[in-house]
């Protein structure tokens, strides 16, 4: 059974009125819209929760490193996508590539990083 908080709640009411304002945002001004899309909110705030929950420092610096690390083919969906519309595909279709070569480049750098042993 899921057990959920009224602090649960809040988490989620937070998370959904960042999305939802940069989602507004973005209607008047793509660059504001971008810039509060590009602050790491989901991190910072998945932080302040691991420590509010009681998890230790060690474990919150290796969630931060390990972010690190992921960012890099999270990337991809931006390079792609944009690249694809740019040569005439439609949204959706454009959106499918940028998430397929996102997907192809965390599981390249997940190898990257067991072979590392960055992870276990």
């Amino acid at each position: 059974m899921i057990y959920v908080t009224l602090f649960d709640i809040i988490k989620i009411l937070i998370t959904a009125i960042i999305i939802f304002a940069v989602a507004q945002i973005s209607q008047r001004d793509t660059l504001l819209a971008a810039l509060l899309a590009s602050i790491p909110t989901v991190s910072i705030l998945a932080m302040m929760w691991m420590n509010y929950d009681g998890l230790s420092d060690s474990e919150i610096i290796k969630f931060s490193k390990e972010i690190v690390w992921l960012i890099i083919p999270s990337l991809l969906l931006f390079i792609v996508m944009p690249e694809l519309l740019h040569r005439g595909w439609n949204f959706y279709p454009a959106l499918g590539g940028g998430l397929c070569a996102t997907v192809i480049g965390y599981m390249l750098i997940l190898e990257v990083m067991k072979r590392l042993q960055v992870v276990s």
